[in-house]
């Protein structure tokens, strides 16, 4: 059983650390970004990236092309001076793999600062199907973000890794730059990218689900219609 918890780090000071979040982005949405924002707030980092993916591994193709969904995710972020893009597996082209993204950024930023991959609750429950996926904790510590009172039970890999890399507390993610998983309980938003592509295509109402420029953007280029 994974227990959840709520981090109350009571240091105002912005701490070192490259935190990363990835997503098809399709679109990109108030979920996301609350997500984005309580991490920066909670954590202190100074900046968290957004990396749209190129072609999701386990999801069918986006509907709309990776420049469009990178446009979008520029669009939502664009009023936030902490929030980025950043577009290396756009760029990369081909099927994106979370492996080949720590390996790049790892060398960019070097050995010892400390590298945060913030993901959802199911994506780390499909953790056992990633490419290369235990190999992943040799170069960023995995913040896992879930909704409150959801306790999951783990398949047997996880819980071995888990148990193997379980964070005491969330400073550990500071004092180390990769090794560490740490779960985190934020605030809920019943918002997925499904329900406004849903909603989209049926030419119902998707404001207040997501920024107002990229509502605009979709409605603009008739995006899944």
């Amino acid at each position: 059983m994974v227990i959840l918890v709520t981090t109350n780090i009571n240091n105002d000071a912005q701490v070192s650390g490259t935190a990363i979040m990835g997503g098809t982005f399709d679109p990109v949405h108030n979920g996301h970004l609350r997500t984005a924002v309580e991490i920066l707030d909670r954590f202190h980092y100074s900046s968290l990236k957004l990396v749209p993916c190129f072609q999701p591994v386990h999801k069918g193709r986006p509907s709309v092309t990776p420049e469009q969904r990178l446009e979008m995710t520029r669009l939502a972020i664009s009023s936030d001076v902490r929030l980025g893009v950043d577009t290396r597996e756009i760029q990369r082209e081909g099927p994106s793999y979370s492996i080949d993204t720590l390996r790049d950024i790892r060398s960019e930023i070097g050995v010892s600062e400390p590298l945060i991959m913030v993901l959802g609750m199911d994506s780390f429950l499909s953790l056992p199907t990633w490419h290369d996926w235990q190999a992943l904790i040799q170069y960023a510590h995995l913040l896992v973000v879930s909704r409150p009172g959801w306790e999951p039970d783990l398949i047997s890999e996880l819980s071995a890794f888990c148990e193997n890399y379980r964070a005491g507390s969330p400073h550990e993610l500071q004092c180390a730059p990769s090794g560490r998983v740490w779960f985190e309980t934020l605030t809920p938003l019943g918002i997925s990218s499904s329900m406004i592509r849903a909603l989209a295509r049926k030419n119902e109402a998707i404001a207040y689900l997501l920024p107002e420029p990229v509502q605009h953007y979709i409605e603009q280029h008739q995006l899944y219609r």
